[in-house]
């Protein structure tokens, strides 16, 4: 792509997991991290004086923090979910491209606030949705467009949250509560719904769903567990000591010790276990966030589509197969498998991922190379804006009115048609509850 004659700056709103890892992305591709908005101070430090941030460029508050189109060229806003809607509102007039970390929002209101906000002319707004960029997708949507399966009939797609990282982010972590975090199939794959529709091409007609919190509830707890992991003696595969600890004791502070503390030695990691969530039993947190659904979409061209999001898994990268008229396509984060009903054999095309790009404590980090492909994309916008990259944002929030839609299915226990979410949400039904 091309790049402007210096190089990009970037602000970058939210210095977390996954603003870090932006702006280390963006950095590595000749970026200049220009301004931070933090409200940890020891985070924030760390991050600006890791990527140079002036001074007077680090901000505890990102409606403190005083930008102009001619400090920077684009924004990343990685805050928590439920602060993506306001920053992304206070930027966009300053006319530069803007880097949404998904989901838009907690709620389908939060997406039409964003929405309805927007100046007419308003910049490039990519929300992160990564598994668009990602290498192996690249080699399928080539495959798929010389016709190498046929026309596509349905989708069978696994997102393997992977037990640990489950009993982290949902149970212990940030996002274990439906009060303060969007649904579970918004919050932690609304990039899948966003994947499979990108696939398909054509209109999502019909939704249903189901899904329960099956097994992180107190009636689960083991005899003789305690509170905390720390003073706890019964053998357990959710022992946050196994989860923390092992990882800081090997000298490995990435994540997800890196989420839990910003003191990265083994003490600091013992410290957060006795005194903050992570260190709780997974039986006795406050959690309320399903760990388990399964949702089935219709599109307008007869096609079909199964997403499945569980918990009860190695943590590892998704898995798809991709059903044709004339073949059968296996996805996964190496490349694309297709099986040709004509030939009957089997070819197999790698998406040749540089290792360095999945590496981690599991196969998805880096979401197999989308993260940094997204980056790319997103500085590509910054040099020489798309019509692609202007369409983005209607994309996204197509995508994310399926999503919620897969959540109100599951909570009314009806099919229900997204197109019709807005209406059902001003109407709410008086049998609606929550598994």
């Amino acid at each position: 792509m091309t790049r402007p004659a210096a190089p990009a700056r970037l602000a970058v709103i939210g210095a977390g997991d996954r603003g870090r890892t932006y702006a280390s992305l963006a950095a590595a591709s000749g970026a200049v991290i220009a301004a931070v908005a933090e409200p940890d101070d020891t985070r924030r430090e760390r991050f600006g004086e890791r990527f140079e941030v002036p001074a007077g460029r680090r901000s505890e508050s990102w409606d403190r923090l005083e930008l102009t189109a001619d400090d920077v060229d684009g924004i990343v806003i990685a805050t928590m979910d439920d602060l993506h809607v306001d920053p992304a509102l206070r930027f966009a007039p300053l006319g530069v491209p803007l880097l949404l970390e998904k989901p838009i929002g907690c709620s389908w209101s939060d997406c039409e606030k964003l929405r309805d906000g927007l100046p007419q002319s308003a910049p490039p707004l990519l929300v992160a949705h990564v598994l668009r960029y990602a290498p192996y997708t690249r080699v399928l949507r080539s495959l798929l467009a010389e016709g190498a399966v046929g026309e596509i009939v349905s989708i069978h797609h696994l997102e393997p949250v992977g037990f640990w990282h489950f009993a982290h982010s949902f149970t212990r972590g940030n996002w274990r509560s439906t009060a303060a975090a969007a649904p579970f199939m918004v919050s932690k794959a609304c990039h899948d719904i966003d994947w499979v529709m990108h696939l398909i091409g054509s209109e999502c007609v019909a939704v249903s769903s189901f899904g329960a919190l099956n097994h992180f509830r107190p009636e689960f707890r083991p005899d003789g567990a305690a509170d905390r992991c720390v003073d706890c003696s019964v053998d357990c595969v959710y022992d946050a000591r196994s989860i923390y600890l092992d990882m800081a004791g090997a000298g490995d502070f990435s994540h997800p010790v890196s989420t839990i503390t910003e003191d990265t030695t083994v003490a600091g990691v013992q410290h957060a276990l006795e005194h903050t969530q992570f260190g709780e039993c997974v039986y006795h947190c406050d959690n309320d966030v399903i760990d388990t659904q399964v949702a089935s979409l219709l599109f307008s061209g007869g096609q079909t589509a199964s997403i499945t999001v569980t918990a009860f898994t190695e943590a590892r990268g998704r898995h798809s197969v991709i059903a044709g008229t004339s073949g059968e396509a296996t996805v996964d984060h190496r490349g694309v498998e297709v099986y040709s009903f004509r030939t009957r054999r089997r070819r197999f095309y790698p998406a040749g991922t540089d290792a360095a790009a999945i590496s981690g404590p599991d196969i998805d980090a880096g979401h197999a190379g989308g993260d940094a492909a997204m980056i790319e994309y997103f500085l590509g916008e910054i040099a020489s804006p798309t019509e692609a990259g202007g369409q983005a944002f209607a994309d996204a929030l197509r995508s994310h009115q399926v999503a919620f839609a897969v959540e109100e299915s599951r909570l009314r226990q009806e099919v229900l048609d997204p197109r019709e979410l807005p209406a059902l949400l001003a109407r709410p039904d008086q049998h609606r509850s929550c598994s």
